[in-house]
């Protein structure tokens, strides 16, 4: 009876939430460009593939890497629309006046679930967990020797300090770049509804199904001839940081202004209020906290982004994910070790800063 309850009631009204779940797990493991490249050394996937055709040192095939985004774009689109096809040929919805009844376990089925969910927590931290120790461990050259000391740290602050800065400085510029457009097109999208409106909100979305190193390519081939010559430098790296992450601002924003009431707006406006003075007297005012939780995780999101930078960084532009990278390839584990650590620290503050924001009901889907 449980049982069927779960196939027939339970698991229909949790659809949406876990094929959306889904589908991000398999866009972003499709378009995911470090770990192949790293630990899977003689399984070549599509972005590893798309990457080694443009940057090849002995020639490489751009049109190759151009058939072979767009089969990565193409898989993207057919996964999210047969997403979008099988929640919407059924609807369900739960009544607010009879909301389901916690059961309570029994004690066995509680400690039972218990250590399975603290045993699944426990694998997910591990890799974060080994990654801190490694990096408090002497080293000798690519080996690591019996002891701890802060020497990978040290190394970080005199050879990759520059690295650090300019993770943090290229994803605040980005993010401010992201608050200002997300807030203007959320508004523009939910309020002056059209079918304008809906082929900006198609375009400002799209980035969510293109691949960071596909799009780092784009943008290359875009602006790597004059009038625009932008390849090498820092504003090329931070427009692609703001398309690609752009989605989470858009989604959040949009999501707030649903809930919104239009009786504040047009109350101000009858009593002589320009629009624009409303939107950022009131509406912006009231944006702010669903807008700052989705510029938090397009943050977290764009500190750790490999996969464009990859294409479009120089000697000059490297960020911490290109340094962890390069120190891998060059045995420097202790180095990419203490790097990773940085970064895991800083996307851990974030987190905890979101969940401050919207009191632990934000969702990253």
């Amino acid at each position: 009876h449980g049982l069927k309850k779960l196939l027939t009631v339970t698991f229909p009204l949790i659809m949406p939430t876990i094929t959306a779940g889904a589908v991000v797990v398999f866009m972003t493991s499709l378009a995911d460009l470090g770990t192949p490249m790293l630990i899977g050394e003689g399984y070549k996937v599509l972005p590893v593939l798309v990457y080694e055709e443009y940057m090849s040192e002995i020639g490489g095939n751009a049109t190759m890497a151009s058939t072979l985004s767009v089969i990565i774009i193409l898989c993207s689109l057919s996964v999210l629309l047969l997403q979008k096809i099988s929640i919407g040929k059924r609807s369900y919805s739960m009544s607010g006046l009879r909301p389901p009844a916690v059961k309570k376990l029994g004690k066995l089925p509680f400690v039972v679930l218990t250590i399975l969910c603290y045993f699944i927590a426990l694998c997910a931290l591990a890799p974060q967990i080994t990654t801190m120790v490694t990096s408090f461990i002497k080293t000798r050259g690519p080996l690591f020797v019996p002891g701890f000391s802060l020497e990978s740290y040290r190394s970080v602050w005199f050879k990759l300090s520059a690295n650090i800065a300019r993770t943090f400085l290229y994803s605040t510029i980005a993010m401010m770049f992201m608050i200002l457009i997300g807030m203007f097109t959320s508004y523009v999208i939910v309020r002056r509804k059209s079918s304008i409106t809906n082929i900006l909100d198609f375009v400002l979305m799209s980035p969510y199904v293109i691949p960071g190193s596909v799009l780092g390519i784009i943008l290359v081939m875009a602006f790597n001839k004059p009038p625009v010559v932008l390849t090498g430098t820092a504003a090329i790296m931070i427009i692609s940081y703001t398309i690609r992450k752009i989605p989470y601002i858009i989604r959040s924003s949009t999501g707030i202004l649903y809930q919104l009431d239009l009786s504040s707006e047009e109350a101000s406006i009858n009593l002589g209020v320009s629009p624009m003075k409303t939107f950022f007297k009131i509406t912006a005012i009231l944006m702010l906290p669903g807008v700052l939780s989705g510029a938090i995780l397009s943050w977290i999101s764009t500190i750790n982004e490999l996969s464009s930078t990859l294409i479009l960084y120089s000697g000059r532009t490297g960020t911490i994910s290109v340094a962890i990278y390069t120190e891998i390839m060059k045995d420097g584990y202790g180095t990419a070790a203490a790097l990773a650590s940085i970064l895991t620290f800083a996307t851990i503050i974030s987190l905890v800063v979101f969940n401050t924001l919207t009191k632990g009901k934000g969702s990253v889907v």
